[in-house]
């Protein structure tokens, strides 16, 4: 089974490419969909063996993000590491690579590898969902709270690494606002969701126009999740801004991606 993938689906709205290096997740969010809908969930946290993944990594030309089914700086990494592991392999393969975490200030464990990553082609995101560090508390126990994950993002701002927000769940419109606002100083993009698989009294409508609204006015950069877009009015957003591409990071050169044979490109077919 590869370990580099592509996404289908939502997720396939987040990147192109995707590598898990853990399984499981010990962020205990009670929102997760992986942990509510996957049959064998654990919050045993459990790296996983990246043995090929050099190889994977070679042929891998579009954006790779980390991670779908587990947080890449959960806690459980301050002991393993399979995180910085990876991230190693993929650097010195030149791999464009996108980080979304919600162990914020952990992740700065690897700013010397975020800094340093070939043509600026990296980028680290942190799922943004409230304000309030009680209801954070109350929603997803293990995670960083609301302010660390801030603290995180202004670093790696000041650093000169390129962020970007994930507004998605959604679960109150006003601390998803309030969230927003807090983050624009640090965050150079956003990616703007619903709830889903939960029922919600959210006017998503309304949600959409005042998102949109208070990133329109910072002047940043965003993309609107099919989901939500689907309640915007008509002519609110403009193509780009419903369209996944518009925030992934560049390819990696073809001056750096190595040829492949027919029988690689059957294998590898997202690659």
């Amino acid at each position: 089974m590869s370990l580099i993938y592509e996404p289908s689906g939502k997720a396939r709205e987040y990147s192109p490419l995707a590598l898990n290096v853990y399984k499981n997740c010990d962020h205990q969010c009670k929102y997760c969909y992986v942990r509510n809908f996957q049959p064998n969930f654990s919050e045993f946290v459990q790296p996983r063996i990246l043995s090929g993944l050099d190889n994977e990594a070679s042929k891998a030309s579009r954006q790779i993000l980390l991670c779908f089914t587990g947080d890449p700086y959960c806690s459980a990494n301050d002991a393993y590491q399979n995180t910085r592991k990876a991230l190693e392999i993929l650097k010195k393969n030149h791999c464009t690579v996108a980080i979304l975490s919600k162990g914020g200030t952990r992740c700065l464990q690897d700013l010397d590898l975020f800094v340093s990553w070939p043509d600026r082609r990296f980028k680290v995101g942190a799922t943004l969902t409230f304000v309030s560090p009680e209801k954070s508390m109350t929603v997803e126990p293990g995670a960083a709270l609301p302010a660390d994950r801030l603290d995180a993002l202004e670093k790696l701002h000041a650093a000169g690494v390129h962020t970007w927000a994930s507004i998605e769940p959604v679960m109150e419109a006003e601390e998803s606002i309030a969230i927003i606002r807090a983050s624009l100083s640090c965050v150079d993009e956003y990616k703007v969701g619903k709830l889903n698989h939960q029922k919600s009294t959210t006017d998503w409508r309304k949600f959409c126009i005042d998102a949109v609204s208070v990133l329109h006015k910072a002047g940043k950069r965003f993309y609107v999740k099919f989901d939500l877009a689907a309640f915007a009015p008509s002519g609110f957003l403009t193509p780009e801004e419903t369209d996944p591409e518009t925030v992934f990071l560049p390819d990696r050169p073809s001056s750096l991606f190595q040829s492949r044979s027919v029988e690689e490109q059957i294998m590898f077919p997202g690659m």
